[in-house]
């Protein structure tokens, strides 16, 4: 697979000690799972997270970035806050969720920015299609996940439809945080990683994060429905492991995550 940054001029040069954490890392998944929701509760013990790894004390701020965060219990209070290793230091946290359905809780959390609005390659007007397939993750209000669509593409969708607001989030993150910051993001964009990923890429912006959670969605065998995969997404769990490839071979500390 051809880098996804191209010859665009952004490329940041990795640090040694980054290209020894990523070899130091869980081996990724070679084969699909054929329960991928089982597979991720097992994969969780086996991730060498960053902080335990090496020390991140030197770092001047410690920034932790949700992108599709959903509620605030989903994995910004359930994971990171309970889970992650922190080294004793205080992170600022981010989270970017386009639902308005779960905007209203974030007013009551300290520490956390919410951005109203959904993660992408520019500034523009989005459609944002929430789907109820049977095989999809429902939330407590009985919501699907979201996904975005720009508000000028073609094909059927029979789900509810909004228009959200996208915003250029590699141009964000630049203007956010500096390369001496302690960078740690979860993304799960339900398929817009294979915009936003390469977008990292070409800006530079890559080169800012420390370590990425990542879901890469693909035709994947369905919980509700055995032998069957879902329809939702086009690409396949090849191309997801591509993209994870990639990110390693680039010196970027990325785990799968489901």
């Amino acid at each position: 697979m051809e880098k996804p940054h191209g010859n665009s001029g952004n490329k940041c040069s990795v640090p040694g000690y980054k290209q020894d954490l990523v070899r130091k890392a869980e081996p990724l998944i070679k084969e699909e799972p054929l329960k991928p929701w089982i597979t991720l509760k097992r994969n969780i013990k086996n991730i060498k997270y960053l902080p335990s790894m090496a020390d991140i004390s030197f770092k001047n701020r410690y920034v932790y970035v949700d992108v599709g965060a959903r509620s605030y219990g989903s994995s910004i209070g359930s994971w990171f806050k309970k889970q992650y290793p922190k080294q004793n230091k205080t992170f600022e946290v981010y989270a970017i969720e386009a639902d308005k359905t779960f905007h209203d809780e974030y007013k009551v959390k300290k520490g956390v920015t919410l951005l109203p609005y959904a993660a992408w390659v520019k500034n523009e007007t989005l459609s944002f299609e929430i789907n109820q397939d049977p095989g999809d993750k429902v939330s407590v209000k009985g919501r699907g996940m979201g996904r975005i669509q720009p508000v000028n593409s073609k094909g059927g969708f029979d789900g509810e439809v909004d228009k959200i607001q996208g915003f250029d989030f590699a141009n964000w993150l630049k203007n956010t945080v500096l390369e001496k910051d302690f960078v740690v993001m979860k993304m799960d964009v339900e398929g817009t990683e294979f915009d936003l990923i390469p977008r990292l890429f070409e800006t530079g912006a890559i080169c800012l994060i420390d370590e990425i959670f990542l879901e890469c969605h693909y035709k994947r065998w369905q919980r509700c429905c055995p032998g069957q995969r879902s329809e939702k997404y086009e690409k396949t769990y090849g191309q997801c492991l591509e993209l994870f490839t990639s990110l390693r071979q680039s010196g970027v500390l990325v785990h799968q995550w489901w």
